[in-house]
């Protein structure tokens, strides 16, 4: 039986839309493909719905966006349709709660930028207002939504050289827009890599009595804050320079493009861990080191592109020290392991338990019983993850924390590959 609450809200859902004046041009732009339309009217009716659903908006504007650019380009109308599209992806950011949708909406609104640059051809010259538009858009948000751009995939960087690769037939290129994006965006990109610890010196901390540094030094050089902050002082000479001399000029653009992108800084942390392992192929602690400085990128919001390709990694590596290494070792592997992941725990909730599952499973299997209830200490040490219900969300499921199952269906198959050493966790389990 429905509850009366939830019947009033459906109700109030449920209302006659209008498709709203403004989305013409995107009609009268799309109108010579008739089997398009019927989409398209379907996507402009939820734009102008009270109660939008972003993440349909944000998938179906990347559609109209990229696969149809054509027509803008073809149209008349088409940069208006353009900037129509633009303020989608605008809108979606700024509107919505959800940070994957945000994020869908920046990266969506790169690439279409991306296409326009490079396929407008001779007729970019229409789109160049669309564009710097654009960009004074993106450099104008605050912090936490600039830094969606920040760290998308599609880069800010490459766009700017796309920017500088196409518009060399224009006459009178203005590269203000571009240039200003490129300073905020170095400046974020800087700011935010001094704001986490210095990866060398965490590793330090973490990896115990290293005797011969001189490796490290190569290994770190590029991700270390000393280095990033010679990219820093750079910027600012820029910065300078390019306001006393005029921040349109290409020269400024080129002078930008030569500086190490956010993109460029995340993929030498993620070539860092075998770099690890060759450096301690000679003593042993090469696949320690490289496991030691994963659990670093898994708890560097800023590295979460790379968190997929890390956790396969980490569970890679531990299956591998945990058969190859000795008993004591293995504890205080299981030691280590631990206390990184308690401080992953709150953020990477299905990160940490995949790891303990990965763990659990190679640890059963060495059949030391002393061992297995060393590691269970430490499982139930972590913590469990509650249910933590919220209400209803606008989809009308309950809105609840989902690592809570996870964890039920981590701690079960452990506790399935040997029952009997596993009658503590199974208690802790029923408690929960």
């Amino acid at each position: 039986m429905k509850s009366k609450a939830l019947e009033i809200n459906l109700e109030c859902y449920r209302v006659d839309v209008t498709i709203e004046d403004k989305y013409a041009i995107l009609q009268e732009v799309m109108s010579k493909y008739y089997g398009v339309m019927d989409g398209l009217n379907t996507f402009l009716k939820e734009l102008s719905h009270p109660y939008k659903n972003w993440e349909f908006i944000v998938k179906e504007a990347r559609n109209y966006s990229l696969n149809y650019f054509h027509l803008l380009k073809d149209h008349t109308k088409g940069p208006d349709a353009a900037t129509l599209l633009v303020n989608i992806f605008n809108d979606a950011i700024v509107s919505e709660n959800n940070i994957e949708v945000k994020a869908d909406a920046a990266d969506n609104l790169l690439l279409f930028l991306q296409k326009i640059v490079k396929d407008s051809g001779r007729d970019i010259k229409r789109f160049i207002p669309v564009i710097d538009s654009s960009f004074d858009s993106i450099r104008n948000y605050k912090k936490d939504s600039f830094f969606l751009f920040v760290k998308s995939f599609y880069q800010i960087k490459r766009l700017a050289k796309a920017i500088l690769n196409h518009t060399h037939e224009l006459t009178s290129a203005d590269y203000q827009a571009i240039n200003l994006l490129l300073l905020k965006y170095f400046k974020h990109t800087y700011s935010y890599w001094l704001s986490e610890e210095d990866p060398f010196d965490w590793f330090k901390n973490e990896a115990g009595d290293i005797d011969d540094k001189e490796p490290f030094d190569e290994i770190f050089k590029y991700i270390s804050h000393k280095q990033i902050n010679k990219w820093q002082s750079i910027l600012t000479g820029l910065d300078k320079t390019a306001r006393q001399n005029g921040i349109n000029s290409k020269k400024n653009l080129q002078n930008l493009l030569e500086l190490p992108a956010y993109s460029q800084i995340v993929e030498i942390y993620r070539e860092t861990p075998q770099r690890l392992v060759e450096a301690g192929a000679k003593n042993g602690k090469g696949n320690l080191w490289k496991l030691i400085f994963l659990f670093h990128i898994m708890k560097t919001p800023g590295l979460s592109i790379v968190y997929e390709e890390s956790l396969r990694d980490i569970n890679k590596t531990l299956s591998w020290l945990i058969e190859h290494e000795k008993g004591w070792n293995i504890r205080k592997l299981i030691q280590k392991t631990f206390s990184i992941l308690r401080g992953l725990t709150d953020k990477f909730p299905a990160t940490v338990l995949n790891c303990v599952l990965n763990m659990g499973k190679e640890i059963y299997k060495t059949d030391q019983i002393d061992l297995v209830n060393f590691f269970i200490d430490h499982v139930v040490g972590l913590g469990f993850q509650s249910p933590m219900i919220k209400g209803v969300g606008s989809d009308w499921q309950i809105e609840v924390n989902s690592a809570h199952i996870q964890n039920i269906r981590t701690w079960l198959e452990l506790i399935e590959l040997n029952p009997k050493w596993s009658t503590r966790l199974l208690s802790h389990l029923t408690i929960h």
